[in-house]
């Protein structure tokens, strides 16, 4: 657990019942009836917390240091090595095509992620976006095929069911075109 997570622990179970603060403490005692000092009492449960603060890990010394306003949020171009270049992080380059418009070289970088290589909810993911990319450019035939397999797999059941969202969302729409040619080929026939 965080050193935050630590603190709160000790702040409810041993500050807060003895201020009345948690819900359920009983009242204090009445200080006029020859009860300690209030100064005293909160001095020695100070002492107490700070001793039980000292027993915990300490806090990380160095944090990494933040970016600067509009930096990139990590690397994701490149990285040379011997025999050309190789991406850092495939995923996250090829959701920067997707979101910049670019869908067939969203499409091409998401194919080229092999899947051996990923957990089950990121292979999902990349196939859901390929599914994206191939939709956008029009390629629903494509699109549908990894739509489908989204929709099939455990691995993600938000991603599961947004693909099963999208297959309706492509039927309702070839019904559409389907209704309007037949409304067309009406107006010729008159």
């Amino acid at each position: 657990m965080t050193v935050r997570v630590w603190r709160w622990l000790i702040f409810t179970a041993v500050v807060a019942p003895c201020f009345g603060i948690a819900s359920g403490a009983p009242p204090a005692p009445d200080r006029k009836s020859g009860g300690e000092d209030p100064s005293v009492e909160r001095a020695r449960l100070q002492a107490k917390l700070l001793k039980m603060l000292e027993t915990m890990s300490p806090p990380p010394t160095s944090y990494p240091p933040a970016p600067a306003p509009g930096a990139a949020k990590g690397p994701t171009k490149t990285e040379t090595g011997s025999g050309g270049s190789k991406s850092i992080d495939p995923i996250r380059e090829a959701t920067n095509y997707f979101r910049d418009n670019d869908f067939e070289g969203a499409r091409r970088t998401f194919q080229l992620i092999d899947p051996a290589t990923l957990g089950a909810e990121d292979r999902a993911y990349v196939r859901y976006m390929l599914a994206c990319s191939c939709r956008r450019m029009g390629k629903i035939t494509e699109a549908t095929d990894y739509y489908r397999e989204v929709a099939n797999s455990t691995a993600d059941e938000f991603l599961a069911n947004c693909a099963v969202w999208q297959l309706s969302l492509i039927k309702a729409d070839q019904e559409l075109q389907a209704q309007l040619e037949q409304l067309r080929s009406r107006a010729k026939n008159k």
